[in-house]
């Protein structure tokens, strides 16, 4: 038996247990001091050169961390764990690319082993060698006990090369092996938002959120997947609890503006982007937000500006091109519009807000044909927009003789814009489904009685054989202007209905009934199209006429007020609520001999009806693509004339040709 050592520790044993003791109890700032004092007496010790390069590495010292790690293989040559530290430096340095050779030094060291092997992974996924680093990922996968991580990394890369099924099943799985496994959850519900399934986001994210309901970033995504589905008001409550939790929270500053910007609060929104900027975070998604702010109070020279001062900050932004190129559209420079929606698909091939307002250019600028495929991305586009494909979407071929199931998107105006499609669909296909607002659910039905009609938020049967949104069919029934047919009206009003109106507001007299519309409240860009009723004086002021309001919303003060300015009485009927079932506003528009209205839902009623009626439209934001250019008629309406503006913001021309035009008709 070996004699016991007589070895005593020396005073550098001593003082080098303590360091890494410091080091180990997470005191780097401390630990590091210390091994640089004994650099005095031990410079070519490899672990103490290593130790230090690691204690670097955490402080971000990251050239003193190299310059010690480097030593330390010299010293040490072949040891994994030193060659691993000097990747770990440059690839938190931001130089993922310098830090590849020593990862995959590191595994080749190993033997391939899962750590070292996930490690390298890691580092080629951050350089942007997906395909590389998916496929050492799947190596990692492949070995006895992988770390869940690399699940994780390979589903990532997957989504990154479009693979996102692949991704999906990949986190499922890893999820029924690891349930509480926070980064899988994140991911996966991060990639529900990427591919636009932002219901399914939200469920996976309030599922976690039970279990761990301070973890932020799933807060965030929360957060991100109900400002996507449009409700604005609930994405700004989670947004300001974030904050409280995290004021230091940027991205979600900037998500909370964007939100208060789409409910039209641009002072508050303006507030917290000034703060961004002022602080010194103004990062060109800040800077171009302002600019849609500027955008929404009119000043479109102002908005090209900031989106442009956005683009110099950085020139990868690709929301700032699209931001710059709907101000230009709404400038009326539309080459100008279509070159900035350009760049942004140069920079995002598919980006589904370039895709979509490129084509609402084209087809403000009547070429359908080019249009209509671009228009479909609006539906991951346009926050709240409903998706029910459910697996069976349309390819672009022919409907004839299929079982189809369509819905209506996007308000009440799209919804009875698009419904002029549906005879002739109806009449092409072998059994349609339809699915609307209920609000419409009533009118539709007795409009389109060989049709099924479902409400939104009710059950749909499956027993199709394609879905799609009513919208996309336009491509194929509206591929030219010359396509859209004469008609006499689509939508069909309650008679009994529409005679006791008409007999209500006549009352047994003969002058004509003009029914009025003169405000939209379709989101920030509303006030643009409307016009306040006391500009409406001289135009009312004319006899021969019984003025009913069509009005939706709270306006009994403003109608007072103007029929006491013009001694003329305006029919205000409180028994038709238009907020609810829709069916009654209907007959009461049917009613009507002559509607004049601003830009809103009046219009596309009356349009649908056949009835006579004309809208006064304006330039700049708030002017709708479905209007197109420099028309007095329109396609879709038959019975609609259009009354333009002449310059942005000034409503005296379109409200004078209105008033002389309505003299005339009075008169005839």
């Amino acid at each position: 038996m070996a004699p016991p050592s007589t070895i005593k520790p020396t005073a550098f044993d001593a003082a080098f247990r303590d360091a890494t003791a410091i080091h180990q109890s997470g005191r780097i700032a401390e630990a590091a001091a210390r091994y640089e004092e004994l650099l005095a007496s031990a410079a070519e010790d490899p672990q103490l050169r290593y130790l230090l390069g690691a204690a670097y590495v955490e402080m971000n010292r990251f050239s003193d961390a190299v310059a010690s790690l480097d030593r330390a293989r010299a010293l040490r040559p072949g040891h994994t764990p030193t060659v691993e530290m000097l990747g770990s430096a440059w690839l938190r340095a931001g130089a993922p690319e310098k830090s590849l050779p020593y990862f995959l030094e590191a595994d080749q060291l190993a033997g391939g082993t899962p750590e070292t092997a996930g490690r390298l992974a890691n580092a080629l996924r951050l350089a942007g060698r997906l395909t590389e680093a998916a496929e050492t990922y799947r190596r990692v996968t492949s070995l006895p006990q992988p770390p869940r991580q690399a699940s994780v990394g390979l589903a990532m890369c997957l989504a990154a090369l479009g693979d996102a099924p692949g991704a999906e099943q990949i986190l499922r799985k890893c999820l029924e092996e690891h349930p509480d496994y926070a980064s899988a959850h994140v991911t996966l519900a991060s990639l529900m938002g990427q591919t636009e399934r932002f219901v399914e986001a939200e469920r996976l994210t309030r599922t976690f959120l039970s279990a761990n309901p301070t973890h932020l970033e799933t807060r965030r995504l929360l957060a991100n997947a109900v400002h996507k589905q449009g409700r604005l008001g609930d994405a700004v409550a989670i947004y300001r609890e974030i904050l409280r939790d995290d004021p230091a929270d940027a991205r979600s500053a900037l998500q909370l503006a964007e939100a208060l910007i789409d409910l039209a609060r641009l002072e508050e929104a303006e507030e917290i982007l000034n703060g961004l900027r002022n602080t010194g975070r103004a990062r060109a998604g800040v800077v171009t937000a302002l600019g849609r702010i500027q955008e929404l109070r009119g000043d479109l020279e102002g908005a090209i500006a900031l989106h442009t001062e956005a683009i110099a900050l950085d020139p990868a932004c690709e929301n700032a091109y699209v931001n710059r190129g709907s101000a230009k559209r709404f400038n009326g420079a539309f080459d100008d519009a279509l070159a900035d929606y350009n760049a942004a698909l140069a920079l995002r091939p598919d980006f589904p807000p370039a895709v979509a307002n490129r084509g609402l250019t084209l087809l403000i600028l009547g070429r359908l044909q080019e249009a209509w495929p671009h228009y479909r991305s609006r539906i991951k586009a346009l926050q709240g927009a409903p998706d029910l494909t459910g697996g069976k979407p349309w390819d672009g071929s022919s409907l004839r003789g299929k079982k189809v199931l369509v819905w209506l998107e996007y308000g009440l105006g799209d919804e009875i814009l698009f419904a002029s499609l549906l005879p002739e669909l109806i009449d092409a296909v072998a059994h349609c489904t339809i699915v609307c607002s209920p609000r419409l659910r009533t009118l539709f039905m007795r409009s389109f009685p060989e049709a099924r009609i479902i409400g939104f938020g009710d059950e749909v049967e499956d027993d199709v054989d394609v879905r799609l949104p009513l919208t996309d069919a336009a491509q194929w029934l509206r591929p030219t202007l010359a396509s859209f047919p004469e008609h006499g009206g689509y939508i069909k009003p309650d008679p009994r209905l529409v005679a006791d109106l008409r007999a209500r507001y006549l009352d047994g007299g003969a002058a004509r009934l003009v029914g009025l519309s003169w405000r939209s409240e379709s989101g920030p860009a509303g006030r643009f199209k409307s016009i306040d009723l006391a500009q409406w004086s001289e135009l009312l002021g004319l006899p021969g006429a019984t003025f009913v309001s069509l009005q939706y919303g709270d306006c009994a003060n403003e109608i007072a007020e103007a029929s006491q300015k013009t001694d003329r009485k305006i029919i205000h009927d409180r028994s038709i609520d238009s907020t609810g079932d829709l069916d009654p506003f209907v007959a009461q528009v049917a009613a009507m001999d002559l509607v004049i209205s601003v830009s809103n839902t009046t219009v596309h009623v009356a349009g649908a009806l056949g009835r006579p009626v004309w809208a006064l439209v304006p330039m700049g934001p708030g002017a709708h693509w479905y209007w197109f250019l420099n028309r007095v008629d329109n396609p879709w309406y038959p019975s609609l004339r259009l009354f333009r503006q002449d310059r942005r913001f000034d409503w005296k021309g379109p409200l004078t040709r209105a008033r002389d035009e309505l003299a005339a008709w009075l008169r005839a």
